[in-house]
Parts: C-alpha cells; structure tokens; sequence
C-alpha cells in the first residue's frame, strides 16, 4: 500500500542529515573539542568505508557552531576526483564556502584572493579568528593539493587566523600518511596529520541498543501534519508495548551470524547497513509494507539486514590485512 507520508519518513532516515550520536560520534567531538582549544592545525579521522564518517563530519560541525557560535567559520568540503590544478583547487573550495556562481574566466591567482578575503572575513566575525574546514576523502588529494592548502595556511597565519582542517577518510588517508612520511613530507604531516583519530562502527550490543533505543524516542508527523506520534507506533500500530531497543539482542545476533555466514572480518557493524535495514524493516513490514506484521523478530531483521548489503559488505581492506597476518603467522612457523 502506497503512501507518499510513509516515502518521505523514511527518506527523512536515510538522508544525510538524519544522524544518530553513536558512541564513536560522542568520542570524536570530545576530541576534536580538545584539539579546538588547543589550536592543533590538523589531524587525519580515518575509518573503513560505510561506518558513518560524513555523517560524523556533519554532527561534529554542528556541535562545534553550538559550542562557539553560529558565526564560527566551519567549512566542510567533499574531495571529488579533479584534475590537479591550482585553478580547480581553488574553484572547488569556493564551491564548498557556499559560492556557486564562479567565472570560469578567472585565473587562479585572483580566486585565491577570493578565498582569502573571504576566510580572513569569516575569522574576524569571531573573537577566536579561527577557521576550520572539514575535507572529506581527504585521501584523494595530491601532494600540490597540499601543497596549495599549505600556502592558504600560511598566508591566514601572517593575519594572526589560525587555520584547522581536519581529514577525513577511509584507511587510504592512514596510508597516504605512512607515504608522505615515508618521502620526507614531514612540513604536510606536521602541519594537517600530526594527529589521528580511528572512526568506527557500532562494536557492541549496547551500542547497537542506543540506536535503536533513538529510534523509540523519534517521532514523526502524522497524515493530517497537526501532531507527531512516535515512529513505533506509527509503523507497528498493534505492538502492545514492544520496542526497537527490546530488539537488541535479536539484532546483534543477526548480524553476528551474518557476519559469521558471509566471513566479514571486520569487528565493528558500519552504520550504512544498521540504518538500511531497518528502514526495510519500517517499508516491507511496517503498516504500509506487503508484509506488515504486528511487530518484527530476528528473522525479518536477519532477511532485512541482508537486503541492505551486509554479506557483501566484506571489508578488503581488513581481509587483505587478516590474510596478510595469517600468512606471517605461518611463514614464523617455519
């Protein structure tokens, strides 16, 4: 049965903006707070893919604007493949400043000037003359990208504005770390990756119960949009008292048989396929779902947490590292 209330709850879940503060959420912004007052230059946030970077990305900027005003530069730029050029450097940094209207005529030199004014403007507007910028798939700039994020910060430094950038990434950012270091670019790693964090999914049941814990206190519009109902009772409207957290244990053994079944290597459950399958738990047995029920149980979370992806969701990174250490292992046998 369709219902386009029901379409837009659950894309409401599945945007960017809807975000859960998991356990790894709440430990990043206390870091990056203590690094705030501290005036670190940067620092590299790595994790594997789907666990929930960019949604921590978004969570962190908006905790940092609550802590020291909405007028606190906070500017969060996603890294596309590019070509490496000082123009397309610029142009896309003003793209993520909020600036869409860009004369491709411009020469490099007059939109670095851009950039400047307007981050030496920013800065003034706080007393802290800080600006901070948030790179996602950091892991995807060159060394002249760097190099030309160097000059920005040196150029702010000369006006007394400190310049932050935090990247973020998936193991490919530790590892081009390990290379930058590795060919002597310590004036990069001294500057932007001195620092590190390790992201990670949801690592126990407990963790997992808060989600869906948060899920049991969302609510949501009803039909006619003059009052809100909770999200349980909108989608399980005969669940006489049963709840998502109660759900806790069945969840987290369906995904530890999964991961048992699919041989995943990776401990932590990344928060892509959490969020997933339970909307297809809300769309396929939800009141509106062809296969509405009164409440689920660990088989439609186990078939739902298929659907998401989950048992293709093998980490190649981690299975290479496990191969790799098995191999070692053997090889000190002999």
């Amino acid at each position: 049965m369709y219902n386009f209330q029901n379409e837009l709850i659950l894309r409401k879940i599945s945007s960017a903006s809807f975000i859960i503060k998991t356990r790894a959420i709440h430990q990043l912004e206390e870091q990056i707070m203590q690094w705030l007052s501290v005036s670190t230059c940067g620092a590299i946030i790595y994790g594997r893919a789907r666990i929930g970077k960019t949604r921590a990305m978004t969570s962190v900027s908006r905790s940092i604007k609550e802590h020291y005003g909405e007028e606190f530069p906070v500017i969060l730029w996603d890294i596309t493949d590019h070509a490496i050029t000082e123009k397309n450097f610029y142009t896309s940094l003003l793209m993520a400043m909020g600036f869409s209207q860009i004369p491709r005529s411009q020469i490099a030199l007059a939109l670095k000037e851009r950039v400047l004014n307007e981050l030496i403007l920013s800065a003034y507007k706080t007393p802290l003359k800080k600006v901070v910028i948030m790179i996602d798939e950091a892991w995807k700039f060159s060394e002249k990208d760097f190099s030309w994020l160097m000059d920005l910060y040196n150029n702010l430094s000369r006006k007394d504005i400190l310049l932050t950038c935090f990247l973020f990434g998936t193991r490919e950012l530790k590892d081009f770390k390990t290379e930058l270091k590795s060919m002597g670019k310590d004036q990069i790693i001294g500057r932007f990756m001195i620092n590190e964090f390790q992201f990670y999914g949801i690592k126990t049941m407990k963790e997992l119960g808060l989600c869906l814990l948060a899920f049991d206190n969302m609510t949501v519009p009803t039909e006619s949009g003059d009052t809100s109902i909770l999200i349980g009772d909108y989608y399980f409207p005969d669940r006489e008292g049963s709840t998502f957290f109660k759900l806790s244990q069945d969840y987290w053994d369906a995904f530890m048989e999964l991961r048992s079944k699919y041989g995943i290597v990776a401990g932590d459950i990344p928060m892509k396929y959490f969020i997933d399958s339970f909307i297809f738990i809300l769309d396929k047995h939800g009141r509106f779902g062809e296969e509405r029920m009164y409440f689920p149980s660990k088989p439609e979370i186990i078939e739902c947490i298929e659907e998401s992806g989950y048992g293709e969701s093998d980490d190649e990174y981690e299975l290479s590292k496990h191969r790799k250490n098995k191999s070692n292992k053997k090889h000190k046998r002999y």
